[in-house]
């Protein structure tokens, strides 16, 4: 009965937030919030573990337009912060088809049920220390058929840094 309730439960929650849905909700938690000294950082880089290719730029491009907007600009060789997005996929159905998030599908030909999930640390580059961390998730329903929709979900991921971004200070404050 136990199992039963847990795969109904699991069942509701995949329906709800499937990407056949109308909205493409992704969802934020803030994980490490403000020990650094933000007054003291202008400057980041950017380092990027594991994010699928056909996502790679315009995560990048959404998360440095949230980020920019808190006064740090980006310089990669010399900086005070160092932003390192990590992707993680958590399969849902246990023995469900592996599948590479490196590898763009178009089509499948199995149901795929998995969070994916995009990691945030900032690092202070003197000390190493980390000084803000976060993420940002989504559950996805991938039934035979189905392609990525990139294009839809951009404006999605630009809202979703946004407000994971609320409680990071503004550069000099």
């Amino acid at each position: 009965m136990k199992n039963f309730k847990l795969v109904a439960f699991t069942s509701l929650v995949l329906v709800l937030s499937s990407c056949a849905q109308t909205g493409m909700q992704i969802g934020t938690n803030l994980t490490l919030c403000c020990p650094g000294n933000y007054a003291g950082y202008s400057e980041y880089g950017l380092e990027m573990v594991d994010i699928p290719l056909f996502l790679r730029d315009y995560v990048s491009a959404e998360f440095e337009s949230s980020f920019q907007q808190k006064g740090l600009t980006r310089n990669d060789r010399i900086n005070d912060v160092r932003v390192v997005l990590t992707y993680e996929q958590v399969d849902l159905v246990p023995g469900q088809e592996q599948i590479d998030p490196f590898v763009r599908i178009e089509r499948l030909n199995v149901e795929l049920n998995y969070i994916a999930k995009i990691n945030i640390e900032i690092f202070e580059t003197r000390s190493n220390d980390i000084v803000w961390s976060g993420e940002v998730s989504r559950i996805h329903q991938v039934t035979p058929g189905e392609y990525m929709h990139e294009d839809r979900a951009r404006p999605y991921f630009y809202q979703a840094f946004q407000s994971l971004l609320e409680s990071y200070p503004t550069s000099g404050s």
